[in-house]
């Protein structure tokens, strides 16, 4: 008869075993979420920067990373009515957003491209997982509207005093982000890329301090300026999470294959 430590190390062994096994498969997951948002990253930046032929050049790679994590898992949870709903929705919103890029209306694009975003954190939401990134997209959120209020006096209907609260609660949001024990081998941040990530953290990190100092003295002009440089150093810092490379290489391979690639087919993905 075995012996009851040999039966509990038994157990203890079956149930790591699972949780090992588990854990392989969120990590394969995550890392299929991050090459989306690799190819994601370059379409949203050159959006927000207002570089739409970039974007319309872009949107190629972001479509087929989107269609490769589609055929994946779309039907891994068919009688899952939510995440069936997510994945219906993130195609909507990039059939949209690659609409507005052809018309050039960047407004329109980073809107649509922002509703994609969040139906992928709601995806993960609904799963538990913990992605290094998400910590990244709540403090732009959080920047955004500070930014807003900063740089446009005629939004600003705060009392200064509830404006200092909005900028505390971004600068919990970058806390969140430094805090965070992010994979960042998940974006393939090694060597160069890892220092080239860490130098335009410093400096984010610095455009963030100087914003403070503007907030702490009231300095209006100084304000919106500083709000201006900290998103500026906000898209360089996202900018190091995205594969511009592969994005402007996957492009110029169709350029190989097809006449004309710039065409409004790719308006119109099977998505």
């Amino acid at each position: 008869m075995k012996s009851i430590y040999q039966i509990l190390l038994l157990f203890v062994l079956v149930i790591s075993a699972g949780s090992s096994c588990e854990k392989e498969e969120v990590d394969v997951v995550l890392n299929d979420m991050a090459a989306f948002d690799r190819a994601f990253i370059p379409v949203l930046v050159y959006v927000l920067e207002g570089e739409m032929d970039a974007a319309k050049k872009s949107v190629f790679f972001l479509n087929h990373k989107w269609q490769k994590f589609q055929n994946k898992y779309k039907d891994l949870n068919p009688d899952n009515e939510d995440w069936q709903e997510n994945f219906r929705m993130t195609n909507a919103w990039l059939s949209d957003a690659y609409t507005a890029i052809d018309a050039n209306v960047p407004e329109d694009a980073y809107l649509f491209l922002d509703h994609v975003r969040y139906q992928m954190i709601d995806l993960r939401i609904q799963n538990n997982f913990d992605y290094f990134l998400d910590d990244i997209w709540e403090f732009e959120a959080r920047l955004d509207l500070v930014e807003e209020v900063a740089v446009d006096q005629m939004l600003c209907l705060l009392d200064y005093c509830e404006f200092e609260e909005i900028v505390e609660d971004m600068n919990a949001g970058w806390e969140v982000v430094e805090l965070s024990n992010g994979d960042l081998e998940l974006f393939d941040m090694y060597g160069d890329k890892l220092r080239e990530l860490n130098y335009r953290e410093h400096e984010l990190r610095t455009a963030l301090e100087e914003f403070n100092v503007a907030v702490a003295v009231a300095d209006g002009e100084n304000l919106a300026l500083t709000a201006t440089l900290l998103k500026v150093a906000y898209l360089d810092y996202l900018s190091s999470f995205g594969d511009f490379l592969s994005a402007r290489d996957y492009f110029v391979a169709l350029l190989k294959k097809n006449s004309k690639p710039t065409d409004q087919r790719y308006f119109h993905f099977v998505i």
